[in-house]
C-alpha cells in the first residue's frame, strides 16, 4: 500500500481542482433548482439546507479538529482512526434524535416538515460519511482523494436533478434525491477508505480524541453557523419569496469563497505539525505565506463577481431574478474577507490558540444575528447582504486582534495586500467601470503586478518554483535522447 506524501503545491492543485470543479457542479444544481422550484419552496429548501449543514456539523461536534491534531503526532493510525469512527456514529445517532425533536418544535407546517426530512435524513449521513473519508486523506496529505469525492457528489447532485426535473418529481421527491446524492458520495468515500486503511474496531479507545474537545465544537459551530444564520434569520423577518432571493444572492459568494479554503486545506495539517514539533518561526513563515496566496485568490474572486454580478444572475437564474444584482454586488465583497481570516484563524487553531478564535467567532455571530434582524427589517435583501459584509469585517479585526503575530500580519500582509488591493479596484472602477470586463481584467493586472514587484517573498517563491521545473525537464532530456 503506497502512503507517499504529496508536497504541499501537489495537495494545493488536488484541492483547487477538485473544489471548484465541485463547486461550479455544486452551484450548477442549485440555479436548475431555483429555476425549477417557485421562489416560496426555493426558500423552504434554502432553509432545510441551512438546518441539514448545521446538523451535519452535530454529526461531528469537533472531533475531526482533535483527529487531525493526534493523528499528525502518529505514524500508525489505524487505532486512532477507529476510534475516530467510533465517536462519530455515537454522534449521527444522538445529532438524529436531537433534531428530529427540535424540527417538530420549530416547525408546524406539513410542506415544511416533508421538506426538511426529505432532504435531512439522506444528506446529513452522506455528508458524515464523507468528512470522515476526507479528514482521513487530509492528514495524511493525499488530497487527490478528496477532490474525487467531492467530484464524484457533485456529479452525482446533477445526474439526480436533471432527472427530477426532466421526469417532473414533485419537491420533496426532488429535495430527497438531492440529500441522496451526498449518501451516494458517502459511500463511495468509504469504498476509498476501505482500500487505503485498515479498520480495528476491537483496538483500545483512543481518549486522547476527546482532550480539549470543547473549543473546536464551539468553534466548529459557530463556523457553521455563520453562513446559515441569514436564511434562519430572514425566514422570521421577510416572506419566503424574499428568503429565496437572498439565497440565490448568497449562493454563488458562498460557493466561491471555499475557494480560497482549498489554500487552508493543503496548509492546516503542515501547520500542525511544525507546532507539534515546536517549529514556531517555520510555522509563522507558512502561516504568513499561506495568508499572502489566500488574500490575492481571494481579490482575483471579488473583482470577478462584482463586475460579472448583472450577467451572472441574468444567465444563470433568468431576469425575473434581477433583484438579487445589489445584493450579489455587496456580497462579493466577502471572499476578499474571507482569505484574510480563514488564514489567520488556521494560525490561531495550529498555535493552541483556538479559545481566542471561538470568542471571535461567537461575537461575530453574535453581532450577524442582531445585524440580520434590524437590517433586514430595515432594508430588506440589501440589508441582509450588508449584514453578512459586517460579519466578515468582525471577525477580520477580531482575528487581527486575536493573533500574536499581529506585527508581522499587519506589515507583511494586511497593509500591503489591503492597498494593493484597494488602489487597484478604486482606481480602474474610476476609470472604466462603464467596461466590465475591460474593468475586470485590468484590476487583475494591476493587482498582480503591484504584488510581483513589491513583495519579494512571493517573487522568490515563483522564481524557485520555476528553477525545479526548469531542472525537471533538464533532468528528463538524457532519458529523451536514449529513446
Amino acid at each position: 500500500m503506497n502512503k507517499k506524501k504529496n508536497t504541499i503545491f501537489e495537495n494545493i492543485i488536488h484541492l483547487f481542482y477538485g473544489t471548484v470543479l465541485a463547486n461550479v457542479l455544486n452551484a450548477t444544481t442549485l440555479i436548475l433548482l431555483a429555476n425549477y422550484f417557485n421562489s416560496k419552496n426555493y426558500g423552504i429548501f434554502s432553509v432545510a439546507l441551512a438546518l441539514a449543514m448545521i446538523m451535519g456539523f452535530f454529526t461531528d461536534l469537533g472531533v475531526s479538529n482533535t483527529f487531525l491534531r493526534e493523528g499528525s503526532k502518529k505514524e500508525n493510525l489505524s487505532t486512532i482512526f477507529s476510534s475516530y469512527i467510533k465517536i462519530r456514529i455515537v454522534w449521527i445517532l444522538l445529532a438524529f434524535l436531537v433534531f428530529a425533536g427540535g424540527i417538530h418544535i420549530l416547525y408546524q407546517e406539513q410542506q415544511i416538515l416533508y421538506m426538511m426530512y426529505s432532504l435531512l435524513i439522506p444528506m446529513v449521513i452522506g455528508m458524515a460519511m464523507q468528512t470522515i473519508g476526507m479528514n482521513y486523506f487530509q492528514l495524511t496529505e493525499r488530497m487527490q482523494f478528496i477532490a474525487s469525492i467531492r467530484i464524484f457528489t457533485a456529479i452525482a447532485l446533477i445526474i439526480t436533478t436533471t432527472v427530477s426535473m426532466g421526469l417532473k418529481f414533485e419537491v420533496h421527491l426532488t429535495a430527497f434525491l438531492y440529500g441522496f446524492s451526498y449518501l451516494a458520495g458517502g459511500i463511495y468515500s468509504i469504498y476509498l477508505l476501505r482500500k487505503k486503511v485498515e479498520f480495528k474496531w476491537s483496538s483500545a479507545f483512543e481518549k486522547q480524541l476527546l482532550t480539549n474537545l470543547s473549543p473546536f465544537l464551539i468553534s466548529g459551530l459557530l463556523i457553521i453557523l455563520s453562513p446559515q444564520i441569514g436564511p434562519l434569520v430572514l425566514e422570521k423577518t421577510l416572506p419566503l419569496t424574499l428568503v429565496g432571493l437572498f439565497a440565490v444572492a448568497y449562493r454563488i459568494p458562498s460557493a466561491l469563497y471555499q475557494i480560497p479554503g482549498v489554500i487552508a486545506g493543503a496548509f492546516f495539517p503542515l501547520l500542525f505539525k511544525q507546532y507539534n514539533r515546536g517549529e514556531l518561526e517555520e510555522h509563522t513563515r507558512l502561516n504568513i505565506l499561506q495568508m499572502k496566496i489566500m488574500s490575492y485568490i481571494g481579490m482575483c474572486m471579488t473583482i470577478s463577481l462584482f463586475y460579472l454580478a448583472v450577467y451572472l444572475v441574468s444567465i444563470l437564474f433568468g431576469d425575473e431574478w434581477g433583484a438579487a444584482v445589489q445584493p450579489l454586488k455587496i456580497l462579493s465583497f466577502i471572499i476578499v474577507l474571507q482569505g484574510f481570516n480563514i488564514a489567520i484563524a488556521d494560525g490561531l487553531t495550529t498555535r493552541g490558540l483556538q479559545n481566542r478564535r471561538t470568542i471571535v467567532q461567537f461575537i461575530t455571530i453574535a453581532f450577524g444575528l442582531v445585524s440580520f434582524y434590524y437590517l433586514s427589517i430595515s432594508y430588506a435583501v440589501a440589508g441582509a447582504a450588508f449584514a453578512v459584509l459586517a460579519m466578515e469585517i468582525i471577525s477580520f479585526i477580531g482575528y487581527f486582534l486575536a493573533t500574536p503575530i499581529k506585527r508581522m500580519v499587519l506589515t507583511k500582509v494586511i497593509i500591503p495586500y489591503g492597498c494593493y488591493f484597494s488602489i487597484s479596484f478604486v482606481l480602474i472602477h474610476y476609470l472604466i467601470s462603464r467596461y466590465p470586463f475591460i474593468a475586470m481584467i485590468s484590476t487583475f493586472i494591476l493587482v498582480s503586478s503591484l504584488i510581483l514587484l513589491f513583495d519579494k517573498m512571493i517573487m522568490d517563491l515563483i522564481i524557485g518554483l520555476l528553477k525545479k521545473i526548469k531542472q525537471k525537464n533538464i533532468n528528463h532530456l538524457p532519458d529523451r535522447r536514449q529513446s
